[in-house]
């Protein structure tokens, strides 16, 4: 990749973008119905509760099986070796071996620390697999993503996001509870390791090269090091709060996430497609310029009107979920409403100071964050309860504009220019969402219409106040498909 011209990697930027944009896009919605719409209807708030613990129990040992060397693989300026993918590999294996013996062994006594059913026992293992799983298709993901080749990526998870969510439904609807986790955790699995070995094929091979080690862990690390602290910080905290407010307050809080956080899916295609862009042109300032103002204007509009229509839509949608049941989770959307906001200003940033190898600003801003959540969130929500995590994450979010202090000094970007379209834009449309849902009965079929509705009306506005941006954006993006 270190070869491509700057017209080269825009292309594939864009095609990728869109690809990507599109595609998760279905895959968000599919998670979104099964988990937040079906599941959430008629499973128990703790079911949802435990798979949550779950998760956060096995991403806390997961984080020790990488030290930032599939990253550093694909910010590497240089064109990757085999002994570059044999010693991530190695080094990779080793770890997540020894992660997974623990986990299956002491599955039972993390299960007893949070009060969990023994089927939970059998969900940590299940995840745990899992893991391992991924960890085979690392090697041929980072070949895909350095090449900045997304389409056979998104393929992957289009045909895992399908496994799993259909089999839930299918055991849910069976009779099946917490188990029905656990099988289709292990399908996914299994399915998705195939598939992407058939779509990008790499001989598994096992070797050590001490000057790699050494050239990819100078970026590993820090890199990882950041991971650590985000870890610290998102993952381990509701660790420690789930013992403070139970299955039913994870529960809450998850559901509030999820639907609150639904819009920084969008962030995260952008962001790693960005990355290895970045990567590649770090030594090409009016191309980091052009390219990080593009992403901001294409974040946004895609992004704010999910965000913000959300938040306009969660009201009715929680009264059709059972409003005794799921009340109590409406004000979380929109503490954690304001968190994704800042969330959609920062991210962008930091992903782009990682990629051009400043991953020392970056660790100084996660250690703030982290030490902040550990400071405040357990005592907030020791005097609100599990209300107290939204509290608490919207109070820290604030400080998120730091990060644009901070590249404001490296690269003159305009910032406002490229966002405050889609903001006006996604606001107005939310707020004659919110008019329009409370006319109608809370059913399935005037949701789904208001959000059509509300759809319509974004993309009239959008195109009203933003017409000529949006023309070029998209001629360039016909022309990075019939241009290749």
């Amino acid at each position: 990749m270190s070869d491509l011209d700057f017209k080269t990697i825009s292309q594939k930027a864009v095609r990728g973008v869109f690809s990507l944009t599109i595609r998760r896009i279905v895959l968000l919605a599919i998670n979104f119905i099964t988990l937040n719409i079906v599941l959430a209807k008629i499973l128990p708030v703790p079911t949802l509760g435990i798979f949550v613990i779950a998760n956060s129990i096995l991403a806390f040992f997961s984080f020790f099986s990488d030290i930032g060397l599939a990253g550093a693989i694909i910010q590497k300026k240089n064109n990757i070796t085999q002994d570059d993918l044999k010693t991530t590999f190695t080094i990779q294996e080793i770890l997540t071996g020894i992660i997974v013996i623990i986990v299956f062994i002491f599955a039972p006594f993390f299960a007893n620390i949070y009060n969990l059913s023994s089927s939970s026992v059998w969900l940590i293992r299940a995840l745990a697999f899992g893991f391992f799983m991924t960890s085979l298709k690392v090697i041929p993901s980072v070949i895909l993503e350095r090449h900045l080749n997304f389409n056979k990526l998104v393929w992957v998870e289009v045909i895992e996001t399908l496994v799993f969510n259909g089999m839930l439904i299918w055991l849910i609807f069976g009779g099946f509870g917490i188990e029905a986790f656990t099988y289709s955790v292990v399908a996914r699995s299994i399915i998705g390791f195939v598939v992407i070995y058939i779509l990008s094929p790499w001989k598994i091979s096992f070797g050590f090269s001490r000057s790699s080690a050494k050239s990819l862990l100078n970026f590993g690390l820090p890199y990882q090091l950041n991971s650590l602290l985000a870890l610290l910080k998102d993952r381990l905290v509701p660790l420690v709060i789930a013992g403070l407010v139970g299955t039913y307050g994870i529960g809450y809080i998850s559901q509030g996430q999820r639907l609150a956080f639904l819009s920084l899916e969008v962030m995260n295609i952008i962001t790693r497609v960005t990355f290895p862009v970045f990567s590649r042109l770090q030594d090409n300032a009016e191309g980091l310029k052009t390219t990080l103002e593009k992403s901001l204007f294409a974040m946004g509009l895609f992004l704010y009107p999910l965000l913000f229509g959300t938040l306009a839509i969660s009201p009715v949608l929680v009264k059709y979920l059972g409003e005794a049941k799921w009340s109590p989770a409406l004000p979380l959307v929109y503490l954690f409403g304001v968190t994704a906001f800042w969330a959609t200003l920062s991210s962008p940033f930091t992903n782009f100071l990682n990629a051009t190898g400043k991953i020392k600003i970056t660790l100084k801003l996660m250690v703030m964050w982290t030490a902040l959540e550990w400071a405040l969130t357990p005592l907030v929500v020791l005097k609100f309860g599990f209300l107290g995590m939204g509290y608490s994450s919207a109070l820290i979010s604030f400080t998120s504009i730091i990060p644009i202090f901070i590249i404001k000094k490296i690269i003159k970007v305009e910032i406002i220019g490229n966002i405050w379209q889609p903001i006006f834009a996604s606001v107005l449309m939310a707020v004659i969402v919110f008019y329009l849902s409370t006319l109608f009965p809370a059913r399935s079929i005037f949701i789904l219409i208001t959000i059509v509705l509300g759809g319509l009306v974004y993309f009239g506005i959008i195109y009203l106040i933003a017409k000529e941006k949006i023309k070029t954006n998209l001629k360039e993006l016909l022309n990075a498909f019939f241009n290749r």
